[in-house]
């Protein structure tokens, strides 16, 4: 195979430019933003840039599904570039609404943007062919769209796997100083530039020719057939025999059981979607029976899955996942109907209907994030009506304890909207100001100084565990204090098992005991004597578990995560950026961690 030379690529590119000139821009833009964001130094500070990193994210998909809307239907250039530019202001719309600091906002932002993300690469997939007849055309225009995003991901991770290690070679054979940031800005311009370059480049020029297409992968055709519609047939018969388990007992669905429903139906829809082209075949008769069997036998699973998810919501309101689960289930019901009782069994249907639901749940009075936000502030609201700690919107302690359990349930929410939303929907109720800006940043009271507030005891019911298993870690916004020391030792992960490290040649060492029970520091005097320090490391976690296992044990201040000692001419002190332990039968077992030591020996 003759490679392409460097002319023949610089035409390649023009020819991108020409047909794609502000996707082309759109991604280049993007690839600048992660490159400065990357090469940043010292603290994260508030920046523009991270808006335009995620408006371009969205712009690509955006500005190509508008681009490709304009070639189908033959519009002329400066139409096509004048919708393209509409779609640009509705990304600097959208780039002004994302906080600049992304570090400490709600997450709602992140959530919001792969949603619209998913929403808008579905977009490309339908938009072009939502008004023609060619489902035929429609599949294998997707099918050249998902080959080329596989095969440029795949090179792209090819190359960077590639140059990574020649980057090495570099930094330790000849001494040249690589810093680690030189990967991500690698890897930002492999995707930026060559991964998007080679996607943009494997698309039809003419879309209408796709109708004329009729090959079908062999690969894709043994995937779909035998092993999706395996994992399809799996599923169905858990899910069957589940529900008759449901009929006999007489009970309500878990919830549990709404993950497996929507997981049997997206396993189930991919595998229609690969077996269109081939469905009416009679060398393929199953894909023949699985596009007229796969909507009838979905019905009694679309009636159990809202049940499911109902359960939780009528006993923990409404969160952003429960509100999707239910907009998944209208959109499998839809499906059910369409394909049930419509004689034309178009294909675009769903992927459209998908696309058009992504879009919908992201902004309004309607969406997610404000219908979930609003749920949990009414549970939060009775919770306080009922224990007299809110009078006339304002919230104020009151003289009795509250039940351990409503506490639980305070702390959930206040979690909640702090990680999701943050305060606004609940500042009203407090004189204090529970969040403010600061030099660009947000700063918000954590969930358990607003419980303070209340009056009530910040609970976790559900501390980051697993079982037995536990894990309390250090607040990511602290800093380390090393004044007083001279050297500091990062991120040395221990285990079960006792480790030595060598902290000064021949001079000062330290082992970890078995199970992280203590820290053995040992060195030599000026006279050559030995002498020895113990650090107690399970005590340490003993304390942290009774102060911090319910309150916030993921953001614990990394002072509390500390022990220090001092013997002779030696000074250390430890801190432990994150512990895992087991906690049976009221007694403390650590398992592994992390720690920074900080230490100084005199002359």
């Amino acid at each position: 195979m003759k490679l392409p030379s460097m002319q023949e690529i610089g035409r390649e590119f023009f020819r991108l430019c020409s047909r794609f000139p502000l996707v082309v821009i759109n991604a280049l833009v993007g690839t600048a933003a992660a490159l400065v964001l990357i090469d940043h130094q010292g603290p994260s500070q508030p920046t523009v840039f991270v808006n335009i990193l995620l408006a371009a994210g969205l712009g690509f998909p955006l500005l190509l599904g508008l681009a490709l809307i304009a070639e189908k239907r033959k519009w002329s250039k400066p139409a096509s570039l004048a919708v393209q530019a509409a779609g640009i202001i509705l990304l600097i719309l959208y780039g002004c609404s994302v906080p600049s600091f992304l570090e400490n906002a709600p997450a709602e932002h992140l959530v919001r943007f792969f949603l619209l993300l998913f929403g808008l690469a579905l977009f490309v997939s339908v938009a072009p062919f939502a008004r023609s007849q060619e489902q035929n055309g429609f599949w294998h225009y997707n099918k050249t769209l998902v080959y080329r995003f596989v095969t440029a991901a795949f090179y792209a991770g090819v190359l960077q796997a590639g140059l990574s290690l020649a980057l090495v070679a570099l930094d330790q054979l000849f001494g040249i100083d690589i810093t680690d940031k030189r990967y991500g800005e690698l890897w930002a311009l492999l995707v930026g530039v060559f991964g998007a370059s080679f996607f943009l480049a494997g698309i039809p020029e003419n879309l209408s020719e796709c109708e004329k297409e009729r090959d079908y992968p062999k690969s894709l055709k043994i995937f779909a057939q035998y092993i999706l519609s395996t994992v399809v047939l799996v599923y169905l018969v858990i899910l069957y025999a589940y529900m008759a388990k449901i009929l006999l007992a007489w009970s309500w669905p878990q919830g549990w059981v709404s993950k497996l429903i929507l997981g049997f139906s997206a396993v189930g829809l991919v595998a229609l979607l690969l077996l269109y082209p081939i469905r009416e075949q009679k060398e393929t008769p199953w894909s023949r029976i699985l596009w007229r069997w796969f909507f009838i036998v979905l019905i009694p699973l679309i009636i159990m899955l809202p049940l499911a998810v109902w359960r939780r919501i009528s006993e923990y309101g409404l969160t952003e996942g429960r509100y999707l689960a239910l907009a998944l289930a209208v959109f499998l019901i839809i499906l059910t109907l369409y394909y049930n009782l419509s004689k034309r069994k178009d294909v675009r249907v769903i992927p459209g209907l998908l696309c058009i639901m992504a879009l919908f749940v992201c902004f309004g009075p309607w969406s997610v994030f404000t219908v979930s936000a609003d749920s949990q502030k009414t549970r939060l609201q009775q919770l306080l009506l009922k224990n007299n700690l809110l009078v006339n919107h304002a919230v104020q302690k009151t003289a009795t304890d509250v039940p351990a359990e409503d506490a639980v349930q305070i702390s959930s929410i206040l979690s909640y909207l702090y990680e999701m939303h943050g305060y606004e929907t609940i500042q009203p109720w407090f004189a204090e100001e529970l969040s403010k800006e600061s030099k660009g940043r947000l700063e918000r009271l954590k969930p358990a100084e607003v419980a303070e507030k209340m009056g009530i005891k910040y609970s976790r019911g559900a501390s980051v565990e697993w079982g037995d298993v536990r894990l309390l870690g250090g607040d990511n916004q602290d800093r380390l204090v090393v004044k007083g020391y001279d050297f500091l030792l990062r991120g040395q992960f221990i285990g079960q098992e006792s480790k030595e490290l060598v902290l000064l040649e021949n001079r000062l060492s330290c082992t970890v005991e078995a199970g992280l029970n203590a820290a053995v520091f040992t060195w030599k005097d000026n006279d050559a004597s030995t002498d020895t320090m113990r650090l107690d490391l399970k005590g340490l976690v003993q304390r942290l578990h009774e102060e911090y296992s319910r309150i916030d044990p993921d953001r614990i201040p990394l002072e509390k995560m500390s022990v220090s000692a001092a013997k002779g001419a030696l000074r250390v002190k430890i801190y432990l950026s994150h512990i895992r332990y087991q906690f049976k039968e009221n007694q403390i077992m650590p398992m592994n961690g992390r720690m920074d030591i900080l230490y100084s020996i005199g002359e």
